[in-house]
């Protein structure tokens, strides 16, 4: 099977299930401006993940050292025994002994779930897929299901910018609030893994590696944390520049404030408009399932040269699950001339 077109008409989202599905093999291609993305897939489980050019922090030894399973030094010693003996990386540290295949695996494992996320957030590209064996190293390769990572390329969609506003970038920094806090107060274990490691210095990149968490889950409770009052990030803002009267810098950061105030009641209003709009189902349940419910029918066409009369085959055919129907048991389907019509669940 061989796949070739752009990411306008065909999503990464429906590619991956496509060849999840199928549990197709082969080498899959994403190439958008000058960054290209190359995936190897194995019984449609992702092994391993590539980008060029690595843009800063996205290369193994950035997530090696921020995670200090490595120094640099040990790194560049790894680095030149493979490149001097013609042996992959991973092999080279496992030789010198500088990282257990089980340390190696999770780390690469971190890192590809990172770049895939990033592609779940690319709307232009070309793609293309070639099947067939693929070549890697099964005791250092994390081998990733399709099926997870398709459920948390949804959420990051749905969530990732109301995430961004509450904690800005990932070179952001973060202190402790100050404060006691009770048993009510209580951290359940990652939001606890989490805020452990915030201490002021680290950024989000660097609290990522070290709690062996992807970015997007990083990210996601370290605005929760600040939700609940028990994390702060540290504005640079507010420091007067250096030569710059208090009287200027206080200004700067009423500034700052009324932008952050803006953007949060823009997405509190956005949030509440898009619950109104369904109220009777939970909304990420019901976004999810109408995405993978268009997923399935373009596949359906790719195969069968059109759409189904019912949306039950899909299920029949084992490309939609019995749960998603339940989600859209309100919805109106038919297929028409153009293509088909899918319009999402009203009350009954």
């Amino acid at each position: 099977m061989g796949l070739k077109g752009s990411l306008r008409d065909f999503g990464i989202s429906e590619i991956l299930q496509l060849i999840g599905l199928q549990r197709r093999g082969g080498e899959l291609k994403v190439k958008t401006g000058s960054e290209e993305y190359r995936l190897l897939i194995n019984s449609g489980k992702i092994v391993k993940v590539e980008k060029s050019p690595e843009a800063a922090g996205e290369s193994l030894q950035d997530y090696l050292t921020r995670s200090k399973s490595l120094s640099p030094e040990q790194f560049r010693t790894a680095s030149q025994k493979a490149r001097s003996e013609l042996k992959p990386l991973e092999v080279a540290l496992s030789e010198l002994n500088l990282l257990s295949a089980a340390e190696l695996k999770a780390i690469t494992g971190l890192r590809n779930v990172d770049l895939i996320n990033r592609l779940f957030l690319l709307k232009d590209g070309e793609y293309e897929f070639e099947a067939g064996p693929v070549s890697y190293h099964p005791n250092f390769a994390a081998e990733l299901d399709t099926e997870q990572l398709l459920m948390d390329g949804y959420r990051i969609k749905d969530e990732l910018p109301g995430i961004l506003q509450e904690t800005g970038s990932l070179s952001a920094v973060f202190h402790k609030s100050p404060g006691e806090f009770g048993t009510a107060d209580r951290l359940d274990p990652l939001e606890d893994r989490i805020y452990r490691l915030v201490d002021g210095a680290n950024d989000a990149m660097v609290i990522a590696a070290l709690a062996r968490v992807s970015r997007f889950d990083t990210l996601k409770v370290l605005a929760e944390l600040k939700k609940k009052g028990r994390v702060e990030t540290r504005l640079e803002a507010a420091r007067p520049a250096r030569g710059l009267s208090l009287k200027a810098a206080a200004r700067v950061v009423y500034w700052v404030l009324i932008g952050l105030f803006a953007l949060l009641l823009l997405n509190g209003l956005r949030t509440y408009a898009l619950r109104m709009r369904n109220p009777w189902l939970p909304a990420q349940d019901q976004s999810w399932s109408l995405e993978r419910t268009r997923t399935a029918l373009e596949i359906y066409r790719l195969d069968r040269g059109g759409y189904p009369s019912r949306l039950e085959e899909l299920v029949r055919q084992g490309r939609l699950k019995a749960k998603d129907l339940k989600f859209i048991q309100n919805s109106q389907y038919y297929t028409s001339e153009q293509g088909y019509v899918l319009s999402g669940p009203g009350p009954e």
